[in-house]
């Protein structure tokens, strides 16, 4: 549900006075330049235009514009306006917008609209200067080779036979059985890196399997087809034997910095807005004096098991903290 349709009724219910003083506005809203013209209905000293529903029409889509062709359909869109209107002013006559739910319910759309204010209207632009220096900055995230993750059984060259049994239970397998597979890692593995991980390699690129583990080991991963398959021979290298089984494939990204911007300009977006909320919930803290008292909250009784209790009241508002800026590369 949109803001606007949440906030359209309850501003009209709500009823207290802002810090100031100032009382609340219950009067109907309408749209600028409408309050001139001939008169399609009144209530009470309120008075709907022509000019005013010829705005209202307009701004609805062609689809609900359709149902309002009659003069009784029109009749009943205008007798709708003011049967809302004279209910909310019958609600503030008794009192209803003094209720503690009341009350709450329009403190949170209040909070929501400030922050639209505050974090959304006021946004800056993302200049393309902005841009490109985050794209270079955060290239190896638009641009990455393919990568491979493999799981291997290693074992020295001494324990040639023994490697060959492993091979054959692990080609006993089926392709989706990783845990079985991660099994005989940790019990016959050599390689203490990746043996309590269950032999997994994580996601590397063809670069980095050759660097690390031997060109051998490339060409032979290369070779896996589908998902979950062991390679039907041991892989030898320069310093092991190894049992590999393929687990993932990544297809290699090669984003430009006009591919990527759209999504750049994004997280600039989001980065900025959490910096603006973080700016105002500090000067908001500072200018109220806001202080915590961990002695207090260490006295607080939370009870997992505790049944739960009968609400006395209308929940509390809650908004999260900010989010933790990214880290800097």
């Amino acid at each position: 549900m949109s803001l606007r349709l949440i906030a359209t009724p309850l501003l009209l219910l709500l009823a207290c006075s802002n810090p100031t003083g100032t009382p609340v506005d219950f009067r109907r809203a309408t749209p600028a330049g409408t309050s001139d013209g001939a008169m399609a209905a009144r209530f009470g000293k309120d008075t709907i235009t022509v000019t005013e529903l010829n705005q209202r029409f307009a701004e609805m889509n062609p689809y609900a514009r359709a149902r309002y062709q009659t003069i009784e359909q029109r009749r009943d869109y205008v007798e709708g306006l003011a049967r809302f209107e004279l209910l909310a002013q019958e609600a503030i006559r008794r009192g209803i917008h003094n209720d503690p739910d009341v009350v709450e319910a329009a403190k949170r759309v209040m909070v929501q609209e400030l922050l639209k204010q505050e974090l959304d209207e006021r946004a800056e632009a993302i200049g393309e200067a902005q841009v490109k220096q985050y794209y270079e900055a955060h290239k190896d995230d638009y641009v990455k080779p393919a990568m491979t993750r493999l799981a291997h059984i290693a074992f020295s060259k001494e324990r040639r036979a023994q490697a060959e049994l492993v091979l054959a239970q692990a080609l006993a397998l089926t392709p989706m059985d990783y845990a079985a597979f991660g099994k005989l890692a940790r019990e016959h593995s050599e390689d203490a890196k990746t043996k309590v991980l269950d032999g997994d390699m994580r996601f590397m690129s063809d670069d980095e399997l050759s660097t690390q583990h031997g060109p051998e080991l490339r060409d032979a991963a290369q070779k896996l087809e589908r998902i979950g398959d062991v390679a039907p021979a041991l892989v030898e290298t320069p310093k092991a034997l190894h049992v590999i089984k393929l687990q993932g494939r990544q297809q290699a990204l090669n984003l430009s910095l006009e591919q990527a911007a759209t999504s750049i300009r994004q997280v600039l977006l989001n980065e900025t807005r959490q910096e603006r909320y973080r700016a105002l919930l500090e000067k908001l803290k500072a200018d109220a004096r806001f202080e915590l008292n961990d002695e207090g909250l260490a006295k607080v009784v939370v009870d997992p098991k505790a049944p739960t209790l009968e609400a006395k009241g209308p929940q509390p508002g809650f908004v999260p903290g900010p989010q933790s800026p990214p880290p800097s590369r």
